[in-house]
Parts: C-alpha cells; structure tokens; sequence
C-alpha cells in the first residue's frame, strides 16, 4: 500500500507542475492575444474590451440585453459594461435605450453601422483567427475546444463562488 502512495503523491506533484504551467500559458496567451488584437483593432478605435463586448453581445442574447445582462455575462461590473456602451454609443454601434416595460432597466441595441463594419472586417478577422491556431490540426483544435469549454464551466462555478 505504501508504495500506491508514493506512486499517487508523485503523480499529484507531476500533475500540480503541469496545472500551474498551464496556468501561467494560459494568461500568457491572453497577455499575447490581447496585444495582436488591440493592434488589428487599433485602426478602427475600437479596444480588446469593446470588441469581446460586441462578441458577447452578438452571441449571447437573442435580445437587447440590459447592461447588468452583458456586465453578467462577461464577469464584470455595470459600470465597466456602461463605460465601453458609452464610447460604442458615441462611435454609432450601439444605442443604450430605456427598457419599455421598466424605466430603470437600460439595453443596448446594436447599430446597423456596427453590424456593417463587423461585415466589411470579416475577411481580415477570419484571417486573424486562422493564424492564432494555425499549427494545431483539426483534431487538436476539437480536443480544446472541448477542454476549453470544460474550463469555463469551471471557471463560472468557481466565480460565482467567489462573488458570494
């Protein structure tokens, strides 16, 4: 038995180093990834934070959602959610409006002049995202999209764990 022990002590101490370096890549991707985007980005003024606002948005909710909606669904506050609407407003890609049925409630629309300047960008950006995992094969990219998936589940527990 002793030796069932030492055999899983070592191969939690193999998996704990392997789970912090993953760990580590993981936020040095999203370091690295932020940086290339921010620079694709640049010339249409629009920031990594406005854009995954837009992408949320745009796949998310079937309907405006309220700004608490979005700041819910990208693991933010009301208030950051309402700074970036506020400069997409003012760039005419969304409206904030007054939900009808409850005056309290504000929702952001996107702008038809959002929807058209995400369609003249779509060669680029798919030529974007095609670098960034250019070097995984097909099947690599669904074993991690799968545990990618996993991780955000994860991830939501774990967070919502943490706000209560």
């Amino acid at each position: 038995m002793r030796d069932s022990d030492e055999i899983k002590a070592q191969y939690d101490s193999g998996r704990l180093e392997m789970e912090k370096y993953i760990l580590v890549v993981l936020f040095l991707v999203q370091q690295r990834w932020g940086y290339i985007i921010s620079k694709e980005l640049a010339e249409g003024q629009i920031t990594t934070k406005q854009w995954l606002m837009m992408i949320v948005m745009a796949n998310a909710f079937q309907n405006p959602p309220s700004m608490q909606d979005v700041a819910d669904a990208m693991s933010t506050t009301h208030q950051n959610v309402k700074q970036l609407a506020t400069r997409l407003e003012a760039r005419g890609f969304l409206n904030i409006e007054r939900d009808p049925d409850n005056k309290r409630i504000l929702r952001l629309k996107v702008t038809k002049e959002c929807l058209e300047y995400w369609e003249k960008r779509r060669p680029e950006d798919v030529k974007s995202i095609k670098s960034l995992f250019h070097g995984l094969e097909n099947n690599e990219i669904k074993e991690l999209f799968t545990i990618m998936a996993k991780l955000e589940t994860i991830s939501e527990k774990l967070y919502q764990e943490a706000k209560n």
